[in-house]
């Protein structure tokens, strides 16, 4: 009876294996922020554009049985942020100088944790997936640098145009972010949702990602924004092997 439990546990242990597969990814990622208006029917001022980042870790695939459905955690390292051109919301600077815009790069570092829901499709020696799920990430540091573009009157009545610069370390708490002044504010914790499609060759897989955060990282009185970007990713896959969907 004791060699008959034995047994029925290694078998146990040996399927459990054959349905998980454990690999590296990596990710070339194009960062930005979607922006909605701080005041309803004012315009929010501010540009955003791409910035290239990147993301990286461990990635696990479960199959949930014999269905061609796989449960896709991962664990990453990963880089967010956007471009930012602000023409709305400053106060005087000091010395009675008038501010006309900020342009500046946010980047934030976290460590960001996906679960999505694959379904594989077999075409010969490749397979196709697509899926979705959510995600949420912790901010661990972060800086906004550029600068901004002032104006005064000389003692000659000329106007004269100076372009401080801007290097703020990022204070992960609520509150509005001011980023002339010193004050880069980023909710501490993100969100969001994930979609991809990609492929898979042996131990290579490819895939294309959105994600769409949730959560309002960054405010000023004109302008909400958070995270909305792109991954291509490839990962290897150094662990486990794939079962086949039964028909």
């Amino acid at each position: 009876m004791k060699k008959l439990l034995i047994c029925i546990l290694c078998f146990a242990v040996t399927q459990g294996y054959a349905q998980v597969r454990v690999g590296l990814e990596g990710s070339f990622t194009s960062l930005n922020f979607w922006q909605s208006q701080g005041y309803s029917g004012l315009p929010s001022g501010v540009n955003t554009w791409a910035i290239n980042g990147f993301q990286g870790g461990v990635v696990v695939e479960y199959d949930l049985g014999h269905t061609g459905l796989i449960l896709q955690p991962a664990l990453l390292y990963a880089e967010n942020g956007s471009h930012l051109g602000n023409r709305q919301g400053f106060p005087t600077a000091p010395g009675g100088a008038n501010i006309g815009f900020s342009n500046t790069e946010i980047r934030l570092y976290s460590v960001r944790v996906p679960v999505n829901l694959l379904y594989k499709w077999d075409f010969n020696k490749v397979r196709i997936f697509a899926g979705l799920g959510p995600y949420i990430a912790k901010h661990l540091s972060g800086t906004e640098k550029g600068y901004y573009e002032a104006y005064y009157l000389d003692g000659s009545g000329e106007y004269v145009t100076v372009k401080p610069r801007i290097d703020n370390k990022v204070d992960f708490s609520s509150g509005a972010s001011n980023s002339t002044q010193g004050v880069t504010k980023i909710a501490p914790y993100d969100i969001g949702m994930d979609a991809q499609v990609g492929a898979q060759y042996k131990k290579f897989q490819f895939w294309l990602n959105y994600s769409r955060g949730f959560t309002r990282l960054y405010h000023t009185n004109y302008v909400n924004a958070g995270n909305s970007f792109w991954n291509f990713t490839l990962a290897y896959m150094i662990f486990g092997h794939d079962i086949k969907p039964k028909l």
